[in-house]
């Protein structure tokens, strides 16, 4: 590190960079985002766009430059220097150099997706996917069926092994946490859990599961956690009841609380499952 004019050991205990050189940073930066327990997936994408776009910063128009190339994955982009300045933070690296750089970052669309899908397109999307693998078409229905995120299900796909049968359907035990996402259990129609069985020779990645999806043009998994909140409120299950099936609850939820919500969670996914089983047919 380059220390600037005005910043020596004797005038700051800051250090300032004359320029951020990607190269040498990366290995660094590769420690510090194990150290924050970012996911695997998510590590990769951020580290391999900045070493797609990025070699050296030493000005606010060097941001400019940067995303004034960029047509898509703006936002991965934007993520991974935001990263990279949090990481320059951590070294002691001056504050107000890298404001000056923050501020340089152009706004990118980060926002909710509220779009949730129209059962017209659920259904065209399962008659695309029935044609495919069917270790991926039975995902897919896991999906729809569990509302859960795509790393859950794939857990609960690879391994059944805490699998129990209630009221016609089958609960199956995660106990997934990460950050503030977790998932306490998976809900599934039978259909879905024979299917599982049949077909989870070997194990899926979330990486291939995303890719294959996309490749071949069939919806985002996470649209399916929409529609199966949103179906499931239709239907009148109550929202903390619908949260707790697809895995939005707190961390620290009390035990008597979490009781309730599981007895409350095996009461009403019947409903659910009943419709799912019939928009299937």
């Amino acid at each position: 590190m380059v220390l600037r004019a005005g910043f020596g050991p004797a005038s700051s205990a800051r250090k300032a960079l004359g320029s951020i050189n990607w190269l040498s940073l990366r290995k660094g930066f590769t420690d510090y985002l194990k150290s924050q327990s970012y996911s695997i997936d998510y590590q990769r994408d951020l580290i391999a766009y900045l070493n797609r776009y990025v070699t050296s910063i030493g000005s606010p128009m060097d941001i400019i430059g940067i995303f004034s190339n960029v047509q898509s994955g703006r936002r991965h982009l934007w993520l991974g220097l935001r990263v990279l300045f949090n990481y320059l933070e951590s070294l002691g690296v001056d504050d107000d150099y890298l404001n000056l750089l923050r501020k340089a970052l152009p706004k990118v669309q980060c926002g909710i997706d509220l779009n949730v899908p129209s059962e017209e397109t659920i259904i065209n999307s399962l008659r695309k996917v029935n044609a495919l693998s069917p270790k991926y078409t039975c995902l897919y229905n896991l999906l729809l069926d569990s509302g859960l995120r795509l790393v859950e299900a794939i857990k609960l796909f690879n391994g059944l092994s805490n699998a129990e049968e209630v009221n016609g359907f089958y609960r199956v035990t995660i106990g997934n946490f990460r950050g503030n996402k977790q998932a306490y259990y998976g809900y599934l129609t039978k259909a879905t859990y024979d299917f599982i069985r049949q077909v989870n020779r070997t194990p899926i990645k979330v990486r291939s599961a995303s890719h294959y999806y996309y490749l071949n043009g069939i919806l985002a998994p996470k649209y399916l956690r929409k529609f199966a909140f949103d179906k499931m409120v239709t239907l009148e299950i109550p929202e903390s009841v619908a949260d707790f099936i697809e895995g939005r609850v707190a961390k620290r939820i009390g035990a008597k609380h979490y009781m309730a919500l599981r007895r409350q969670a095996d009461n009403w996914y019947g409903r659910y499952a009943d419709y799912i089983s019939n928009f299937r047919r």
